[in-house]
């Protein structure tokens, strides 16, 4: 990959902010992660002599260590199973289940604890690690939405989980409608988070926090107060100063795996390649689509939009709240999911 300075990306980022709206260059990125994962995959297969013969890139070794760490954390949890799916996940609880899809640089786990504790009270909750974070970092890359909605399903088939309940949060948002529309077979009802519908549809947002976040730490940063001020301008008004234990837990979770750059772009790229709005008229899913108006990474006119496109979605704008809705505003998401106190 060639690398640029974060002054020419941030340059790059504003001019082609307009394009990004349209379906061909969706279409065009899509076919550019295609095409380079074909001659990746060329490429796997030329090795496999090598590899035969016991010599490894660090690639295939940086692979590896994770496949057995992630089998080990399985095994630790009591999940026995034989042929595990491209993505690692985090499971708990017991009753219905229901899926749980992070956000752009997020893993599965990466959600307030005390929130998850009461959803595993009444659900088998299920959190997948989405390629490039947690212990999927490694996974085959690129990947489109497309790829990573496929791996939620074979996530769930492992599992033993027929139909789910999937709530996603802004990319995972993104996953959860890709999932409904290629496999409505496992999706039982639709919770949509701070997050829009495809391209041409998509109102784009303010390309400076995504900028701001693709940056590198000044040396000698610490990452603790560098991660807190990040995720802390994704919140609405005073919610960071006024719940300073919650943001602590999750730039907690966020270092205990941090996503590297590199993923992270793989994870734009992802972003920047899925289109096809018209496919969500298709959608029979009972759907609530869930926005805060305060959000500064997706537009809240992004949640209106999905509302219309989805046939018979409810709609629920959150006031004074942000993107990081499941920390601002559990309740209301334990509320449309009917979890009680």
């Amino acid at each position: 990959m060639i690398e640029v300075s974060e002054s020419t990306r941030d340059r790059l980022l504003q001019a082609v902010a307009p394009a990004t709206s349209t379906e061909p260059f969706a279409a065009a990125v899509e076919l550019g992660i295609r095409t380079e994962g074909f001659w990746r995959r060329v490429a796997d297969l030329e090795l496999a002599g090598p590899r035969a013969l016991g010599i490894r890139t660090k690639a295939s070794r940086w692979r590896a260590k994770e496949l057995r760490d992630a089998a080990a954390l399985r095994a630790a949890a009591g999940i026995d199973v034989a042929r595990p799916p491209t993505a690692h996940w985090h499971q708990g609880g017991d009753g219905p289940a229901l899926l749980l899809v992070n956000g752009w640089t997020a893993s599965g786990l990466v959600w307030p604890s005390e929130w998850l504790r009461r959803l595993e009270s009444a659900f088998f909750v299920v959190r997948v690690d989405n390629r490039g974070t947690g212990w999927s970092r490694t996974a085959p890359a690129p990947f489109t939405i497309a790829d990573l909605a496929d791996d939620a399903r074979d996530v769930l088939r492992a599992c033993g989980v027929e139909r789910a309940t999937v709530l996603g949060l802004s990319m995972g948002g993104m996953i959860a409608q890709e999932l409904a529309i290629r496999h409505p077979e496992v999706v039982e009802r639709l919770v949509l988070v701070g997050t829009a519908p495809p391209v041409p549809d998509r109102l784009m947002p303010d390309p400076a926090p995504f900028a701001e976040a693709l940056r590198r730490p000044p040396a000698g940063t610490d990452l603790r107060a560098h991660f807190e001020r990040l995720w802390s301008s994704y919140t609405g008004p005073e919610f960071a100063e006024g719940h300073p234990e919650l943001l602590d837990e999750l730039v907690t979770q966020v270092l205990r795996r941090v996503t590297p750059r590199k993923q992270t772009l793989d994870q734009v790229r992802a972003i920047s390649s899925w289109h096809g709005a018209s496919r969500l008229r298709r959608l029979v899913v009972p759907t609530t689509v869930v926005h805060g108006n305060r959000d500064p990474l997706m537009p809240v006119g992004n949640g209106m939009r999905l509302a219309r496109l989805i046939p018979g979605a409810d709609y629920r704008e959150l006031p004074g709240v942000g993107h990081l809705v499941p920390h601002e505003a559990g309740s209301e998401l334990l509320d449309v999911l009917g979890v009680t106190a």
